[in-house]
């Protein structure tokens, strides 16, 4: 049997991906989490994974749990931080989270275990005018989030260097889709769509000029649970779709999924925000067959989710 801990598993991106591997009886799936952390997105997995409540700064309850479970592989997804996050809040973030994920990435390579650190996809290459971005490009976060994110991807490399430690860096582009929260502070579609439900305007950053690539989240975990199970190791990988869409492009396929009637406000734009993002996954396609859901198929299925359960819910 493989062991796999999903640390901050409980999350939009973690509940998701851990669904492929509950299917798959080689893997007993064991979820980290705070705690504080909102378990709703995985309350009906409760049978079917093991949990554990701490903080990642425990670095003797996490090792005991890699020991007493046998842990194979770690699967990291923490991060307090976005992309409009502060300068007090990036402090934070390294006392709670950088410098506790380079020990347990420390505690990976000692002990032989495959270390999956989930970064990002369009922040930590910043704003260059790159059609597409590739893996070996260079890093140049223009935000404190992407800086953390180019921080822990640094250290995992050096760990690789200095005590061989096993490793997967993913650089997922934008996810939407189940389980994604309607009224954060990130995730535009998600965003949008809880705007539209309850009424209020969608807010735009600057022009609506701005481009992303964005990635049905079910194509993301298939994606993952495919290089996983491929013992895909030592690399750095994009996963998203290759395509960019600008904001404007985004409101109008909601206005075909939704009807004319949106709300759109414009705000001025953030220091922190690149212009374009789309990544280059000639990589990915390298290693596995790759799903692709096209994004007005994606978006109508999460809005057609959305809708059902505010319906059951009311």
């Amino acid at each position: 049997m493989n062991n796999i801990l999903f640390v901050g598993g409980a999350g939009f991106i973690g509940s998701n991906l851990i669904k492929s591997f509950i299917k798959d009886t080689e893997y007993n799936v064991f979820v980290f989490e705070t705690p504080f952390a909102n378990l709703s997105r995985i309350a009906n997995l409760n049978d079917k994974i093991t949990l554990i409540r701490g903080f990642l700064s425990d670095y003797d309850l996490l090792n005991s749990v890699i020991k007493d479970y046998r842990i194979q592989t770690v699967v990291h997804l923490v991060s307090t931080l976005i992309p409009g996050s502060t300068y007090d809040d990036y402090k934070r973030e390294f006392e709670n989270i950088i410098f506790p994920s380079v020990r347990l990435m420390n505690l990976c390579a000692e002990r032989k275990i495959m270390f999956v650190y989930f970064s990002s996809g369009g922040t930590v290459y910043g704003n260059d005018l790159n059609e597409r971005f590739k893996e070996l490009d260079v890093l140049a976060p223009i935000s404190y989030y992407g800086l953390s994110k180019q921080i822990i991807e640094n250290s995992i490399l050096f760990e690789h260097r200095s005590k061989s430690l096993r490793y997967l860096i993913i650089r997922p582009s934008n996810p939407f889709g189940s389980g994604q929260a309607l009224n954060a502070n990130q995730g535009l579609i998600a965003v949008a769509i809880g705007k539209i439900l309850a009424n209020e305007p969608i807010a735009v950053w600057g022009d609506g000029n701005s481009i992303r690539d964005y990635i049905y989240i079910d194509d993301l975990s298939d994606a993952f649970y495919q290089l996983i199970t491929k013992n895909v190791e030592n690399d750095t990988i994009n996963i998203g779709s290759g395509f960019g869409y600008s904001i404007h492009d985004i409101i109008a396929r909601l206005k075909n999924i939704a009807g004319d009637g949106i709300k759109v406000k414009y705000e001025n734009s953030r220091s922190v925000d690149v212009s374009k993002m789309v990544l280059d996954i000639t990589k990915l396609h390298s290693y596995i067959d790759v799903s692709h859901t096209p994004l007005e198929v994606g978006m109508r299925k999460y809005f057609n989710q959305i809708k059902l359960m505010l319906k059951n819910e009311g």
